[in-house]
């Protein structure tokens, strides 16, 4: 088992400059990557971005707000047991429409405005909490994540090949309060879980990865999410919290047919850990190829079921506990 160390006081290091490479359970310190790179190394390779997740017992809402440095990029769905993908929004804009901080704890702000759609997911300074405000067709959700009795995030900094570097932090199984309202229909958000990753970097031209999230609650009881990665940064991200407990695992591996999302997949670890089925029930899919910009991107809503055996507990059973898959190859 891996052991995850405290986090550093920032991302680099007061004393020599030097990347604070690691694995971390605990928050990031504000991201700050330093002056060195060139302006044009900056325009091409720095990304930051935060993605949100609310689970109820039926429903599960995601939202990316996603700053790209020279275009703005954002989504939000709701996947509802029983009837699939019934709100799938995207937006495509200048990069004056999105702000997304270099905190991802107090002080965090990530912000989508252009047209009729409004996104926003904020933390103020002071606060244990992230408000979130989201307004698009169909859909409008005003929530409050709490950060008070949840489990600690996981945190990495990297370094990645070709002088990049990326940091990302996941959250977990925060409890939620709130409403949403899709397509004039308002559902209670109160006792769901929220997960919120957030990754901020210079990242290589072409950058793919696999990833997993879940929320939800073991047969036993428990309160279960998971954060698996295949690719990118790899081991160093992947995690499972139960209750209050992080627990590092191994790097995700993933089964399925790309031509074909929407059949079973298969979610396991290396190290044995978790071995999930992975049911979809909707796809939000994006497509681009703006020329020097080239991307695929499937993020796949659905539930996951199976086991998860963690050192000194009993096999935890999930039945239907609501998650994402994706895959993404792009070229940006």
């Amino acid at each position: 088992m891996r052991i995850l160390a405290a986090p550093p006081a920032s991302v680099l290091s007061t004393s020599t400059g030097a990347l604070e490479e690691g694995a971390f359970r605990g928050p990031l310190p504000r991201v700050d990557l330093g002056p060195g790179e060139s302006p044009l190394f900056r325009l091409a390779h720095h990304k930051k971005w935060t993605y949100l997740a609310i689970a109820t017992d039926e429903l599960l809402i995601g939202v990316a707000i996603v700053d790209l440095g020279y275009v703005a990029n954002a989504f939000a769905f709701a996947f509802e047991k029983g009837r699939g993908m019934v709100i799938d929004r995207s937006a495509l804009g200048p990069p004056f429409a999105v702000r997304v901080s270099d905190d991802a704890e107090e002080g965090a702000l990530a912000r989508f405005a252009l047209g009729g759609t409004r996104l926003c997911v904020e933390r103020p300074v002071g606060s244990s909490a992230y408000d979130v405000d989201l307004r698009a067709k169909g859909i409008e959700v005003r929530a409050r994540l709490d950060t008070l009795g949840a489990p600690p995030p996981v945190a990495v900094i990297a370094k990645l090949p070709g002088g990049c570097v990326n940091t990302t932090q996941k959250r977990a199984l925060l409890p939620v309060t709130g409403t949403a309202i899709l397509d004039g229909r308002t559902f209670r958000l109160d006792g769901g879980l929220a997960g919120i990753d957030y990754t901020h970097g210079f990242l290589a031209r072409h950058t793919a990865w696999k990833w997993a999230f879940l929320l939800g609650r073991a047969r036993s009881g428990e309160k279960v999410a998971i954060n698996l990665v295949e690719g990118f940064v790899g081991e160093a991200e992947c995690a499972v919290w139960v209750d209050d407990d992080l627990v590092p695992v191994g790097e995700g591996r993933f089964e399925f047919d790309a031509a074909r999302p929407m059949d079973l997949w298969r979610v396991h670890t290396r190290c044995g850990a978790v071995d999930l089925a992975f049911e979809p029930g909707g796809v939000h899919a994006e497509e681009k190829n703006l020329g020097l910009v080239r991307s695929r991107f499937l993020q796949v809503a659905g539930t996951y079921r199976g086991t998860i055996t963690l050192p000194g507990r009993a096999p935890l059973v999930l039945d239907a506990a609501l998650g994402v898959t994706e895959e993404q190859d792009v070229l940006w």
